[in-house]
This record gives C-alpha cells, sequence and structure tokens, in this order.
C-alpha cells in the first residue's frame, strides 16, 4: 500500500512539472510555476538604490519633458509621493513636470499620454483632471474602431495605451485584442511598426503585459511568443532588442520589458525554464551601477534615465512565487492507472 501511494505521489509530482514547466499552447490554471525563495528583499534594495539615484537627477533639474512621466511613475510605485515632500523643488514636483511636459507636446499621442496617467494613477492622482486634460478620455478618444487600434502605426505605443486604461479600470475592446493578435508574426511576437515583419523583444514584452491585462493571459498566442521569447534569451539571462544589433548583447531596456511581460503573463522568470548562466531578474538587477543607475549595456550607460525608470516596474512587480496559495489548492485525481479522469 505504501509503495502505491508513492508511486502515485511521484506520477502527481510529474505532472505538476510538466504542467508547471511546458510551453505548449498554454499553462494549466490550477498550478504556478515553482520558483526559489523570492527576491523581493534583493530587489526592492536595488529599486530604492535607483530611486536615490533619480532623485539626484531631479535636484540637478536633469529630468524634463516626458521622461518626467516615467520617473514620476517609477518613484510612485516604489512608494514615494512625487507631488509633494523631497520630490519638489522651487514650488515644482516631479508630477508637475510630467504635466508641464505633456500640456508642452504640440503633438499628443496614445504613447504619451499613456505614460502620463500611469504615472498620475501611481500617484493616487485624479486622471480626469490632470494638465488640464482628462487623460482617460483622451486614450479612449484615440481609438480607432475600424483598425482595433490606439495608434495608428506603433504598436509598443498602443501596448502602452491598453495597459494604462487597463490599470484605470477601464474596460479594454475586443476588437482592441483582435488587432494585436492578427500583427503577431510568424515567429510568434510582435515588433513596433504595424504591418511591420521584425519582431523586437521590447514590443513583444509590453504586448505580453497589455494582453495579460486584458485577460489573455492563458490564451494560446501570446503563450506561443513567451516559448520564442524564451528561444532568443542569451546566455547571461537577458535580451537585446532581438537582432538588431546582431550581437547577442543584452541590455536594461530588453530586460526588463521582457521580464514584465513574462510575470504579467504569470509566469516566473526566476524558475529554471529561464535559468541560462543566471535567470532574467539577476541579468536585470547586474546592469546596475554603484551610484543606482541602470546602464543600458554593462559596458555602455546610453541613457541613464530610460534605463533606469525602465527597470524600476518589473523589479516591483509580483512574482508567482511570492503569491500565498489556498491551503487547498485543485490537484488530479490519479487513477490506479496513473491517469487523470
Amino acid at each position: 500500500m505504501n509503495q502505491r501511494l508513492f508511486s502515485l505521489s511521484y506520477v502527481v509530482v510529474v505532472i505538476l512539472l510538466v504542467t508547471c514547466f511546458g510551453l505548449g499552447s498554454g499553462r494549466s490554471t490550477w498550478a504556478r510555476p515553482l520558483g526559489p525563495t523570492s527576491s523581493r528583499a534583493l530587489r526592492e534594495a536595488a529599486v530604492a538604490r535607483g530611486v536615490d539615484w533619480i532623485y539626484s537627477q531631479f535636484q540637478q533639474d536633469a529630468i524634463r519633458g516626458i521622461s518626467a512621466c516615467d520617473a514620476a511613475h517609477a518613484v510612485a510605485l516604489a512608494g514615494q509621493n512625487p507631488d509633494s515632500g523631497r520630490w519638489v523643488k522651487n514650488d515644482e514636483s516631479l508630477l508637475k513636470r510630467c504635466a508641464q511636459a505633456f500640456q508642452d507636446m504640440p503633438r499628443k499621442d496614445a504613447g504619451e499620454a499613456a505614460k502620463a496617467l500611469l504615472a498620475v494613477l501611481a500617484a493616487g492622482k485624479d486622471p480626469r483632471t490632470f494638465a488640464g486634460v482628462d487623460l482617460i478620455a483622451f486614450l479612449q478618444n484615440h481609438y480607432d474602431p475600424e483598425t482595433g487600434l490606439y495608434h495608428p502605426s506603433n504598436l509598443f505605443r498602443n501596448a502602452l495605451a491598453i495597459i494604462a486604461l487597463a490599470q484605470a479600470r477601464q474596460p479594454i475592446p475586443e476588437a482592441a485584442v483582435q488587432a494585436i493578435l492578427v500583427q503577431q508574426h510568424p515567429d510568434h511576437c510582435w515588433g513596433w511598426p504595424v504591418g511591420g515583419d521584425a519582431t523586437d523583444t521590447d514590443t513583444s514584452g509590453l504586448i505580453l503585459h497589455a494582453l495579460a491585462l486584458a485577460g489573455y493571459a492563458a490564451h494560446p498566442a501570446p503563450n506561443r511568443c513567451v516559448a520564442r521569447l524564451r528561444a532568443m534569451q542569451n546566455e547571461d539571462g537577458g535580451w537585446e532588442l532581438s537582432g538588431i544589433y546582431g550581437d547577442q548583447v543584452s541590455n536594461v531596456d530588453s530586460t526588463a520589458l521582457v521580464v514584465e511581460g513574462l510575470v504579467a503573463m504569470g509566469w516566473d522568470p526566476e524558475t529554471p525554464l529561464f535559468t541560462k548562466n543566471q535567470n532574467p531578474v539577476q541579468a536585470l538587477l547586474s546592469f546596475q551601477a554603484s551610484d543606482g543607475s541602470f546602464w543600458w549595456r554593462h559596458t555602455q550607460p546610453g541613457t541613464l534615465l530610460l534605463g533606469t525608470t525602465q527597470a524600476i516596474p518589473p523589479l516591483l512587480m509580483t512574482y508567482p512565487n511570492e503569491y500565498i496559495l489556498p491551503s487547498t489548492s485543485y490537484l488530479p485525481v490519479i487513477t490506479s492507472r496513473g491517469s487523470v479522469p
């Protein structure tokens, strides 16, 4: 009897592993990827250093333009108010710089509005009256029901709009989801131009996040892109912009956006499934310099503000191994013949 119980327990474990780590048409809804001990404390410490670096740039008046919205978003996600306290200089807060930048833009598209909306939502402010604009209505008015797109030519900005509206608890039209799905490339991922044929990891990661928020995390299409991104992963655990530079050198932006998409979809980037020489989160953290900023590449600083504000959101997301599971999770019933009815 004990031997039989052991055999059945072994079958259950095998099923769990196959279900959690398989990359077929989608993952089971009853199990999550198995992961190691949470790295959250390490990630939060890195974020704190990154926010301190952003503050140093704020004090030097080095944060202007729409980048102020990216910075305000990151600061707010880290638990600080970008509209008061140390984030005010000469009666101008970081969030006000974001508002001013949005107001001053002669041509505002869905991408810029989405960045402003994400900053406002993270800061707990009213998006209906920000910078003299109703940001939610602005984005909704950019939606073209004939194409299903919020931006006519840029899928990256289109995905930003969906993410921002979903976080504002606004319904995402089914046509908007289908407009993304029909743009999927033969390799199962996406690139930034509407109608383009070159895949890039940045756009693919962001689209995974958008589709997850639209309720498509279990859909086969984005999960096939997960499999493709896994195949595109570099040996250091990170990602490049997918062959545009042709040197297989990871960068912080691509790595951050892919991690963001994976976590939003419910995949754990810290599992062996995504681990090469290190896992993607370790790869992302490795771009941080001693001053707290995140370099574009390990040997090239690039645009430090962009890299830093890009790295912070995925580091603060709740990873699958950090969810508290209910005490009674569903497990398949194993029959005496080892089959699942």
